[in-house]
């Protein structure tokens, strides 16, 4: 925890009865929110209950309608983001917003003042106490997710902060790079820093954070020391009416073991792995776990047709896939793949809905000009399978919650009618409500028949939804679990390479 070590000391912030609207429709109704020197406090809520323009107000990048902001005992009725950050406020954004053709050195430079301009030296020790080697050299648009999200929380320590806001910072880690994360943060709430901690993963809650608000429809309806709540506390204020939702999820579906499988990848290597070999059947849901760098997102867009296969087969439905690959000839084939990065390769963010749901599907809606009925026929189709917010076609996916962007990128993906899909990190950074969506819809795909490849950095995830989970390390296969072997402390041994009890695959 952050160890607060007074109390009754002068709150670092204190967000007075802040009202804000949109259009006329209230987002926030009268909140009252203090955090202290030394305390790191988890700020959660589904998608629209108002957390996130609550931060952009203490971040100037929003102004309330009405209300107060005091900071370290000063008055503010609105700040704009320079003043914000002059008085030591930063946020750390869940999407990294870095200039892709510069290095990583000239992109954290280059979001300081000219004269507070860490040195290089200055910026290696920042990057290094994060943890994780990363060459200052390096173009940011070759980082990973994972790499992206660490450059963000190094500005933040080399912009002084006294005041930090973390946006889902483990959406996109593993949980060495997590445990890494709080140790700092932990470190930084120790020399008298505040956090407010924004996340959708409720253990975390609980592993990192000194107390918890939970937002929902814009009032503050819960806030309380972690010690004094528990899990089912805070679920039960964000979505109360839907607490008990993925219970229904048949991990140990049985599925037939006679029948063909959908997908066979017989010893395939490829650019970030080698000599694979796994078999998913009509119904599986199977679970590829591992730490970032393990292989598992290249071994996707291998199958998919991003990469090109070194070696080896890959079979659909008993037919080998040969010649020149493509994601074209792979939707064709049945694949649909649901990539970890939903706004550069999941969505086309200037969309309609309407026009992200049939995408893939143009030659059937289509001859000259879009069947404006159909196009809406198999959207709404679709937008229900996915159970997106309700709201017109039109909307732009732009616009949309983190959550509900992924839904449009499974039904993207669905509108091609797959038997086998594979789903990259598929709850990256969104809320408990959306999360559960989705678990509902892999579950009922399942139950569909479709095979499903799921590949997720959360632990507890891959736990609850695997009817049967393999470990890569390394570019290999290592391990794999089955019922009732599989369990979150099974995963994180047998993906770090600890003793899980099963022998490798």
């Amino acid at each position: 925890m952050g160890g607060i070590s007074d109390p009754s000391a002068e709150q670092a912030v204190q967000l007075k009865d802040i009202w804000k609207s949109y259009g006329g429709v209230p987002v926030l109704k009268g909140v009252t929110l203090g955090i202290r020197p030394g305390e790191i406090h988890a700020l959660i809520g589904g998608n629209g209950a108002g957390k996130s323009t609550l931060m952009k107000i203490l971040t100037g990048v929003e102004v309330c309608d009405s209300g107060e902001i005091l900071i370290h005992g000063e008055s503010f009725r609105r700040l704009n983001p320079r003043e914000a950050h002059a008085i030591g406020v930063y946020l750390v954004p869940q999407e990294p917003s870095l200039f892709p053709n510069l290095t990583v050195l000239e992109n954290i430079q280059l979001s300081l003042p000219a004269d507070r301009r860490p040195s290089r030296a200055q910026v290696a020790e920042a990057v290094a106490s994060l943890g994780q080697p990363i060459d200052l050299d390096q173009l940011a648009k070759d980082l990973s997710i994972s790499g992206q999200q660490l450059i963000e929380l190094a500005r933040g320590l080399l912009h002084n902060a006294r005041v930090l806001i973390v946006d889902e910072p483990t959406a996109a880690l593993t949980a060495r790079e997590t445990q890494l994360l709080f140790e700092q943060l932990k470190k930084m709430a120790a020399d008298g820093m505040a956090i407010f901690y924004i996340t959708h993963r409720l253990h975390e809650v609980f592993d990192l954070c000194d107390s918890a608000s939970v937002l929902r429809d814009g009032v503050l309806v819960l806030e309380c020391p972690t010690a004094e709540c528990d899990v089912d506390a805070l679920v039960n204020a964000m979505v109360p009416d839907r607490a008990d939702a993925a219970s229904g999820f048949s991990r140990e579906r049985i599925c037939d073991p006679n029948a063909e499988p959908a997908l066979v990848i017989d010893n395939l290597s490829g650019e970030g792995f080698r000599n694979i070999s796994l078999r998913i059947a009509p119904g599986e849901v199977v679970g590829l776990a591992g730490v970032v760098g393990s292989g598992r997102t290249e071994l996707a867009e291998t199958v998919f047709g991003i990469r090109p296969v070194l070696d080896g087969k890959i079979l659909l439905h008993g037919t080998e896939l040969k010649g020149k690959r493509s994601p074209r000839k792979a939707m064709a084939a049945g694949i649909g793949y649901v990539p970890e990065d939903r706004h550069a390769h999941g969505v086309f963010l200037s969309g309609t809905v309407v026009e992200n749901a049939t995408s893939g599907v143009l030659d059937r809606i289509a001859k000259v000009l879009v069947k404006t009925s159909e196009a809406n026929r198999v959207s709404d189709d679709l937008m229900d399978q996915v159970a997106l917010q309700p709201g017109p076609r039109t909307r732009k996916v732009l616009n949309l919650s983190g959550g509900n962007q992924q839904k449009v990128a499974l039904a993207k993906n669905l509108a091609c009618e797959p038997t086998v899909l594979i789903l990259d990190e598929p709850t990256r950074g969104i809320d408990a409500g959306a999360r559960l969506d989705l678990y509902a819809a892999i579950e009922a795909l399942a139950l569909r028949g479709l095979a499903v490849l799921l590949i997720s950095s959360d632990f507890e995830e891959i736990a609850q939804l695997s009817t049967r989970v393999l470990i890569m390390r390394d570019g290999q296969v290592k391990n794999e679990l089955h019922p009732p072997h599989i369990s979150v402390e099974a995963v994180h041994a047998a993906a770090f390479g600890g003793k899980s009890g099963v022998s490798a695959a």
